[in-house]
């Protein structure tokens, strides 16, 4: 039919249908046509631009060339059964782009009608690739979430457990409590300030050892660089504020001239970190009766957490411990990135 047709209502459907076209062009949507006989006789140029084929390598069934092989019978089948029950159908199938790339569309499709007669069906689609990653992502990190909440309320429960004892005043086990609360929720911050990404051993080290030894002169450090995962981070500060509290209250840095070691080596076969704690020059130590609540935390809790495995021994010169924890080597990083937050 031709715009130059003498009939006015045939010349407008003519102005109309071209129009259209031009107008679907610059959609910026892909848009296909298909007549009475299920085969697609008009594809827009958007669609064409997307595929990199020509418009007769796409009619017909041709469009079907591009589903990835694992999508067309399902594509198909609901391609058919909606045309035969003349339906409006959405579905999504991985198509492949002019580049190779299979990539994931939202299609959807309509009969269309002209003088209340079925004429056939036009249909849109859209690129949905980088909305179905986010929803992925977004799954991800709900059961991270999920995973991170749960061994965090894990090692609160714990917290409780051995912060509350019956030989000890509900006002020493609530300020003991909440000393642990503290140093959870620095450690927390510490990997908030990294987004949830492994952090730095020694700066996890040195965020837990600073408030109790602000000029560094009384707990000295060494070892290589290495990354912790969070779980990891949080057990490794949580232990140290453990050893650290002990330490103020009884041991070494009870006194002016005690002094701790603490120093750490990697095991790569077994992608372990060890640390070693010593304290020297403190009061004499004598081996308690039973285990402290707060060993029991370190020893069970913490390492379980961790990956390893720990242990606290009481020698005459002070406190050892020994505490492992998963790990990795640094990478070359950029040194903005390996500054210690």
């Amino acid at each position: 039919m031709s715009e130059h047709a003498t009939d006015p209502i045939e010349r407008a459907i003519a102005i109309s249908d071209r129009e259209f076209r031009e107008l679907a062009d610059f959609a910026p949507v892909m848009i296909w046509r298909a007549g009475v006989d299920k085969l697609c006789d008009w594809f827009n140029k958007p669609w064409l631009e997307y595929t990199g084929r020509a418009m007769e390598d796409e009619l017909g069934n041709g469009w079907a060339e591009g589903v990835h092989p694992d999508d067309l019978e399902r594509c198909l089948a609901i391609y058919v059964g909606a045309f035969d029950a003349r339906e409006p159908f959405s579905m999504e199938y991985r198509l492949r782009r002019r580049d190779g790339e299979y990539r994931w569309m939202l299609d959807n499709g309509a009969p269309f009608y002209r003088e209340g007669h079925f004429a056939g069906y036009f249909g849109s689609c859209t690129d949905v690739s980088a909305h179905r990653d986010a929803q992925r992502a977004q799954r991800i990190l709900i059961n991270e979430l999920n995973h991170r909440v749960k061994n965090t309320l894990a090692v609160v429960q714990a917290m409780a457990i051995q912060s509350f004892r019956e030989d000890q005043s509900v006002a020493h086990s609530l300020a003991v409590f909440e000393s642990r609360l503290r140093a959870l929720s620095a450690a927390h911050d510490l990997l908030v300030a990294r987004a949830w990404e492994d952090v730095a051993l020694r700066g996890v080290v040195e965020a837990t050892v600073a408030p109790h030894d602000p000029n560094g002169s009384l707990v000295s450090l060494d070892g290589p660089p290495l990354m912790l995962s969070p779980e990891a981070a949080v057990s490794v500060a949580m232990a140290l504020h453990e050893l650290l509290t002990n330490a103020i209250k009884y041991g070494a840095l009870s006194v002016a001239e005690g002094r701790v070691s603490l120093g750490w080596h990697y095991e790569p076969e077994r992608h372990m970190v060890r640390l070693e704690w010593k304290e020297s020059g403190g009061p004499a130590v004598e081996p308690p009766v039973q285990r402290g609540f707060g060993t029991r935390f370190i020893e069970r809790v913490l390492a379980a957490q961790a990956g390893g495995t720990a242990a606290v021994t009481f020698h005459p010169d002070g406190v050892h411990c020994f505490f492992e924890a998963s790990a990795r080597a640094r990478s070359m990083e950029p040194l903005d990135r390996l500054v210690d937050a």
